[in-house]
């Protein structure tokens, strides 16, 4: 392109020199190879635009496939801590059910034991994908609009505010479990979880774990928006 355009402007000057042309045919040269000009430079621009917006969006693709493998596999990772807490939802709340109206029998309190178990749900979103391509700039060449902002609202926001639900939760289950650590062996269970204290703890759990249940729900379902929007804009 280069040699082209410094072709035209030879002719110009070569135009504005040539001494057997009358001056309005010099301007009429002139005019013609600068049309030339700007049409070959705006080809070229405009070749050159298209190019690089076809590699842009080959990219984006690319990476919006990975990221619904990603996203496949978060989901089943939710679906697990979600069951988890679930499970101790649904404890808690049996134990918050107690009456300490009378001393608890060994079957009684073996009962009330396994429902005092504590997992830690801690979700490992798989992020590595999204934050190469956001950190190269790059996320604005997802021409989805909906989907850009669904994926930047998911990695942004949805997964923080899972993380700090997962840990107010751990954090509360450590605790009890402490206090239960530090129960004397004297002290029936029954005895021991129904105490102020302890329904307390467990009345929060209740909330927090409900709550927590809550966001997996919306975490899942953003998940599940984003997967749709990717098939529908990778489609061949």
């Amino acid at each position: 392109m280069q040699d082209e355009v410094t072709k035209h402007v030879k002719k110009i000057f070569s135009a504005m020199k040539n001494p057997r042309h009358t001056f309005g045919e010099k301007v009429k040269e002139i005019i013609i190879e600068i049309c030339i000009i700007v049409f070959a430079v705006t080809l070229s621009i405009g070749l050159h635009n298209w190019s690089e917006r076809r590699h842009e969006q080959k990219e984006a693709k690319e990476f919006l496939k990975g990221l619904k493998q990603d996203l496949g596999k978060d989901i089943k990772q939710l679906e697990d801590n979600k069951n988890v807490i679930a499970r101790l939802y649904s404890n808690y709340k049996f134990i918050m059910s107690l009456k300490n109206d009378h001393p608890g029998g060994a079957t009684e309190d073996s009962i009330i034991n396994l429902r005092l178990e504590c997992k830690i749900p801690v979700s490992h979103f798989n992020t590595g994908r999204y934050d190469g391509f956001k950190s190269s700039g790059k996320i604005g060449t997802i021409e989805n609009d909906s989907l850009k902002q669904n994926i930047l609202v998911f990695y942004q926001q949805t997964i923080s505010d899972l993380g700090y639900s997962e840990n107010f939760i751990n954090t509360l289950q450590l605790k009890i479990l402490d206090l239960e650590i530090d129960k004397s062996d004297k002290i029936p269970v029954k005895e021991f979880v129904t105490t102020v204290k302890m329904k307390s703890l467990f009345g929060l759990g209740v909330y927090n774990f409900k709550g927590s249940l809550d966001g997996y729900d919306e975490t899942l379902k953003q998940a599940e928006i984003i997967i749709a929007e990717i098939d529908k804009e990778t489609e061949e």
